[in-house]
């Protein structure tokens, strides 16, 4: 038994390419059928996806985030909740938890148990992002310090992501074409609810129901003008613009910001390439041995770099800084995660939206209007498990990006209030 959890203790610090690639590999050759070569290429095409991605939202986030500061502090925004990001959690608040190891067996036994008994079609190998199914042990433990319940929360949230990783695959398949793949997480599935509610609403308003600001649609409208890319340069220029920077440096955002709407899509297909075969793989062998089909669950990076995706989040970071300053009741300052929480918290509302991005900014609305709230309503809990895990803050703080799960929120609260 010592032996099995120092392997998952092993397992669960490496970084996240690698966990991700050792999953793709262990699934292709098991599942998949691959032979052992084209399983390692499709590992490591997947893994150096992974790593495109995570390289450019790091480009992006280096280049947008002092800029963001620079805007914020010109407001004069005054709120006592630091979004000290996604990487604060990690470090933080899941990583460090001391039965953090328990989680990766008992995930991976959960989703296998629940593929044999057909109560979902997703194998997830994003093992990485358990962090953020794992908050909600976070939150439960500094609630009650009850380990068992604890894991039970971990598992409640597992089963939603997984259900609505079902749920949702057709219609990201429809919308981008990514065939066999499912999104289970944490962070972007629990919000595809509000792109599903908000589309219903447009649809039965005609005046709103015209609008068609598909990136496709726009392109062809302006003649190729207008594209994703040139969305980014202009919001970029504005970005520098409001952050007082140097006529040179305004325009250097927006290249770098244009840069990474061109970019990310071509990273995206080293990926897809990688993940193709397998899925095709694990479609054959599914459809011989189980009679039915299932999906490969990964991070919903792979939607990201998708034009309507990106351009939606971009337009929406201006918005997220003035419904911090509106929302009665809100304590959250938007920091760290503003920029990439923008287009990976509505990812999983874009296919819903019709790819339109003028539905995906009121979907976003409404979505970081619900994230701005669970974040102040959640950061005390945030605050007191780094704490208990020996790395207080000097603030009250929250992940802007990590911490907005209301499923998390709502799970925790509800054990809070029988234990």
């Amino acid at each position: 038994m010592e032996f099995i959890q120092s392997i998952f203790g092993w397992y669960a610090v490496l970084p996240a390419a690698i966990m991700i690639m050792l999953g793709i590999f262990l699934i292709a050759l098991l599942l998949g059928r691959l032979k052992l070569m084209v399983a390692l290429r499709a590992s490591i095409y997947v893994a150096a996806g992974i790593v495109g991605l995570y390289t450019m939202v790091g480009m992006f986030a280096g280049a947008v985030i002092p800029t963001l500061i620079k805007v914020i502090q010109s407001t004069g925004l005054q709120l006592d909740i630091i979004d000290m990001g996604v990487g604060s959690m990690q470090s933080f608040v899941t990583f460090p938890l001391s039965f953090y190891a328990i989680l990766l067996p008992v995930g991976l036994g959960v989703n296998v148990v629940m593929i044999l008994l057909k109560l979902t079609d997703t194998f997830n190998v994003d093992i990485f992002n358990y962090f953020i199914y794992s908050l909600t042990s976070a939150f439960i433990y500094v609630l009650t310090n009850n380990v068992f319940f604890a894991v039970l929360g971990f598992v409640a949230t597992e089963i939603i992501c997984l259900k609505f990783a079902d749920i949702t695959a057709p219609a990201i398949e429809e919308a981008y074409g990514l065939e066999g793949v499912s999104i289970p997480h944490g962070n972007a599935i629990v919000f595809a609810p509000i792109g599903m509610a908000v589309n219903a609403v447009i649809e039965k308003i005609p005046f709103l129901a015209k609008i068609d600001w598909n990136p496709e649609t726009i392109e062809s409208r302006f003649g190729g003008l207008v594209q994703p890319s040139t969305i980014g340069f202009v919001m970029g220029v504005i970005l520098g613009v409001f952050g007082k920077l140097s006529f040179g440096d305004t325009l250097l955002l927006g290249v770098t910001i244009a840069a990474f709407m061109i970019i990310f899509p071509k990273v995206l297909n080293v990926l897809i390439e990688g993940v193709t075969p397998v899925a095709e793989g694990m479609r054959n062998f599914a459809e011989k041995k189980l009679h039915r089909k299932l999906y490969i669950g990964l991070d919903a990076a792979v939607l990201v770099g998708m034009p309507d995706v990106m351009a939606t989040g971009i337009i929406l970071v201006p918005c997220i800084i003035l419904l911090a300053f509106i929302l009665p009741g809100n304590r959250v300052l938007p920091l760290a995660d503003l920029a990439i929480a923008a287009p990976f918290l509505i990812s999983c509302c874009m296919p819903y939206c019709k790819k339109n991005i003028f539905r995906g900014l009121i979907a976003g609305l409404a979505v970081f209007t619900l994230a701005l709230y669970v974040c102040t309503w959640t950061a005390s809990w945030y605050t007191q498990i780094a704490a208990i895990n020996g790395l207080p803050f000097d603030a009250t703080a929250t992940s802007l990006g990590g911490s907005s799960t209301w499923v998390s929120f709502v799970i925790a609260w509800l054990v809070s209030l029988f234990v």
